[in-house]
């Protein structure tokens, strides 16, 4: 997958010709193009700096046999009491 840099390299010639571009129409569809390429340069230095579903992971020791334990999230909910 191409870098942000690229996407941003993409994003200022997109500009760059939308300036010079005499055809008005050509002009705006270069600057939406700059505008997706901004985009995509965004996403991939947030999925870069985003960690991994395996980072989220907690150790938990195991209180019986001090083994441990990978947990996720929030505890599931227990069954209800009876009375």
């Amino acid at each position: 997958m191409p870098s942000a840099a690229y996407f941003r390299r993409q994003a200022d010639i997109c500009l760059r010709l939308s300036l010079i571009a005499s055809d008005e129409e050509v002009s705006n569809r270069l600057i939406i193009m700059a505008r997706e390429y901004g985009v995509k340069a965004d996403a991939v230095e947030e999925a870069a700096t985003d960690p991994s579903p395996a980072d989220k992971w907690t150790a938990l020791p195991d209180l019986e046999g001090n083994q441990v334990r990978l947990r996720s999230g929030p505890n599931p909910p227990e069954p209800p009491a009876e009375c």
